[in-house]
């Protein structure tokens, strides 16, 4: 396999929205490198021959972003195969199965881009964990994902993207094709809901818009200010930037 363009997915028959982060234009005129970070949804349901091709893509490191509960009722395979070094470091606690979840019922009530927020500005620890474990991985490509590769794992991937100077045209279009490429997959989800639920199964641009404009608001539209909110070091914030360039 080689890294896909921004918006088509790694070949693999269970994985949906599986993307390299190379090969976006940074403002700096270089692009992002591949085989260096993957993206991804879930990986609970593939088969021996789709985890050999991970490996094989040079992967060495999963990170899963989901709940305890969504990791426990939902396993990664790779979880236990010992090529792979697994964590899961949920970026938010509460259980994005569960539509009844108070914290799903507001995401529900107001916007996803909303929820972005809230876990920007309530996870910066567990931010600063994701990364700085980034960092401790040297060796392969690490492998994020959350759910369905879009929400949790989009606000990774921006903070990646920014600062590798990748345009903000280019983040909202490589969050909103997600949908896309997840349309399958969330279908029996938006089949057994209430059509006023069916927007937090979706990854419209205005989400990440949202976001974008809260960057601006509190933090002078430099991911850098946010990074070093949640603790890092300017050190170890060019660290994460080289990972990709």
């Amino acid at each position: 396999m080689q890294p896909n363009k921004q918006t088509e997915a790694l070949a693999l028959p269970h994985l949906y929205n599986a993307r390299d982060l190379g090969g976006m234009p940074c403002a700096d005129g270089r692009t992002t490198r591949g085989f260096r970070l993957v993206r991804s949804d879930a990986l609970d349901h593939l088969e021996p021959d789709e985890v050999d091709r991970l490996y094989d893509y040079s992967i060495r490191t999963v990170i899963d972003l989901r709940s305890d509960f969504e990791a426990e009722s939902h396993p990664d395979v790779l979880a236990k195969d010992p090529r792979f070094h697994y964590y899961n470091i949920p970026l938010i606690r509460a259980n994005a199965d569960d539509i009844a979840d108070d914290f799903i019922r507001n995401v529900i009530a107001t916007s996803l881009g909303n929820m972005y927020i809230w876990i920007f500005e309530h996870s910066k620890d567990y931010f600063a964990e994701v990364l700085r474990t980034i960092l401790n991985e040297p060796d392969g490509a690490v492998l994020f994902h959350c759910a369905h590769g879009k929400d949790r794992t989009g606000l990774i991937t921006a903070i990646f993207y920014l600062l590798c100077g990748v345009s903000r045209e280019n983040i909202i279009e490589n969050y909103a094709v997600s949908y896309d490429l997840v349309k399958k997959l969330v279908a029996p989800l938006i089949a057994n809901t209430e059509p006023h639920v069916h927007h937090i199964y979706h990854s419209d641009a205005s989400n990440m818009e949202q976001l974008l404009a809260h960057l601006d608001e509190k933090y002078d539209g430099d991911i850098r200010v946010f990074l070093r909110a949640a603790g890092l070091t300017d050190e170890e914030i060019e660290s994460l930037r080289n990972r990709l360039l």
